[in-house]
């Protein structure tokens, strides 16, 4: 394995551990850190790794929701201190994982197909800036997540769908959503990275396979770890940056990277 091998998977794990949980696009960000480095796709051994070390960011960070998610299902409702987990967020988070799943085992590799190159990125990385800011803005942020009803997870579920394009950004379409229905900047956050653990964890188990062919490869590893280590220190204190300041910087973030995209690809 060469010095640069490690450095190109170190360099992506961190940008996977961030851009996956702020609203930028993580796929933006690998296809377009890739290309720059070597102007190849990613490797799919690296791109397996990085993605399971965000999957067990995660379930690291909100272990105890989960949890309390586990025991209601076993608890059947019967306990009061249960009583929302199983019949809200499970259910909504049942119903909310469908669109996304069932569009992306019929779609995946069309849209992948198409959009997964540095120029198909640059419209939806500008245009749900610009959406995320607006609806942040003009959005209150009155209700809480115990308010949660199925309805309003099948609403974030097909914002989730949307995320399927690369450079629109899962956690960025599913906080859309979830400020669209008036939950707080903190609840949106954090019910959007509920709702991404199934997706994320579904696609891990369709891509079995290659992970076990992965596990002989050094790449793997350090992606996995560096994508993990980062994606729970970014979990951490975006939680803390949205609560007091809101959506605006990324959105600004989100409309430069699309413009230095297309300088760079123009030229």
């Amino acid at each position: 394995m060469e010095f640069f091998d490690w450095i190109y998977a170190v360099v992506l794990g961190v940008v996977q551990g961030v851009s996956e949980f702020l609203p930028i696009s993580s796929s933006a960000h690998l296809i377009a850190v890739s290309w720059l480095f070597n102007g190849v796709a990613l490797p799919l051994t690296l791109n397996i790794g990085l993605h399971l070390g965000t999957v067990c960011a995660v379930l690291f960070y909100f272990r105890l929701d989960w949890v309390r998610i586990i025991r209601a299902f076993f608890d059947f409702g019967r306990t009061e201190s249960y009583r929302f987990e199983f019949r809200c967020l499970i259910p909504g988070l049942i119903v909310g994982t469908i669109p996304a799943g069932v569009i992306g085992l019929l779609f995946k590799d069309d849209i992948e197909a198409i959009f997964h190159n540095p120029s198909s990125l640059i419209a939806p990385l500008a245009i749900i800036g610009i959406v995320l800011w607006l609806v942040d803005a003009k959005s209150p942020s009155k209700r809480t997540l115990s308010s949660l009803t199925v309805r309003d997870a099948l609403i974030v579920g097909v914002f989730q769908a949307c995320a399927l394009i690369p450079g629109t950004s899962r956690s960025g379409a599913t906080i859309t959503g979830a400020r669209f229905l008036g939950l707080s900047r903190e609840d949106a956050a954090r019910f959007s990275f509920l709702l991404g653990t199934p997706a994320m964890l579904g696609a891990a188990v369709l891509e079995s396979s290659n992970i076990l062919d992965s596990l002989s490869n050094p790449v793997f590893y350090i992606g996995f770890v560096v994508s993990a280590v980062t994606g729970i220190i970014t979990i951490h204190y975006l939680l803390k940056f949205v609560k007091h300041f809101g959506f605006l910087v990324f959105a600004i973030y989100r409309i430069l990277i699309a413009l230095i995209l297309y300088f760079l690809v123009s030229t």
